[in-house]
């Protein structure tokens, strides 16, 4: 009967040299396929090429948030203005429902009664609201303080951005100089207010007085960096009740 000798999983039909013969030539298999291997061409990434790569990303991204912020500021701004707009027009439609020289009050609840303020600018029952920036804004008729006969948008900026904000309104306003009385800048530093003259409408300006419909870029920088240079800056709006 034959000698059946078993390695393994494998099953010789001989023992002696025939084993030393099978595992010289699995030996020889297996070096040979090692050495393969290794003079196979690796197409695989190298960590300075990944570096690399994260890098390219990384910097695509930082452009990309910053594009991002951009368009979203401009955004903001254009709305801004949209607000604004609503309100002035909304101001002087009804400015002579208050009658002649009226007292000092607050126009909130009527022009929220009359569906004049939108829905978004609405935050609390206060008599303020808000515009896109969070920047706080009142309807009032004047009274006597500063002028007699007149209504008028105070808005306050109190916002890191103040200096573009000031500027957009300077733009805004200019778009409404034929039916404004005029525009004051003030500021709150330390607690104390002060104001940097007024700006007249169409047709309140003349002599030396400072107006709308030729004001510069210089002077309106001039009045922004006024305004950046505060705790917080604000501008009263006025309409004559009686124009």
């Amino acid at each position: 009967m034959r000698k059946i000798c078993e390695l393994g999983r494998y099953v010789l039909s001989k023992c002696g040299a025939d084993k030393k013969e099978f595992l010289s030539a699995v030996y020889k298999r297996r070096t040979q396929a090692k050495k393969h291997r290794l003079d196979v061409p690796q197409f695989g990434r190298s960590m300075v090429e990944m570096l690399g790569v994260l890098a390219i990303i990384g910097v695509l991204s930082v452009g990309g948030i910053a594009g991002y912020s951009k368009a979203m500021f401009k955004y903001k701004l254009n709305k801004q203005t949209e607000q604004l707009s609503q309100l002035l027009n909304a101001l002087y439609r009804y400015k002579a429902s208050w009658g002649e020289n009226p007292p000092s009050m607050d126009l909130m609840p009527y022009f929220k009664a009359l569906g004049e303020i939108p829905e978004d600018m609405i935050k609390d029952n206060t008599t303020y609201i808000y515009d896109i920036f969070g920047t706080t804004i009142e309807l009032r008729t004047n009274g006597c303080d500063p002028l007699c006969n007149n209504v008028r948008l105070s808005y306050k900026i109190n916002n890191k951005n103040s200096f573009e904000i000031c500027n957009n309104v300077f733009e805004v306003m200019k778009g409404f100089r034929s039916e404004l009385y005029a525009m004051i800048v003030g500021k709150n530093s330390g607690g104390s207010i002060s104001y940097n003259g007024y700006i007249y409408g169409d047709k309140f300006c003349s002599g030396s007085k400072k107006c709308l419909s030729n004001i510069t870029k210089k002077e309106i920088y001039d009045e922004c960096q006024y305004c950046a240079q505060s705790d917080s800056c604000f501008f009263d709006i006025l309409y004559k009740i009686d124009d």
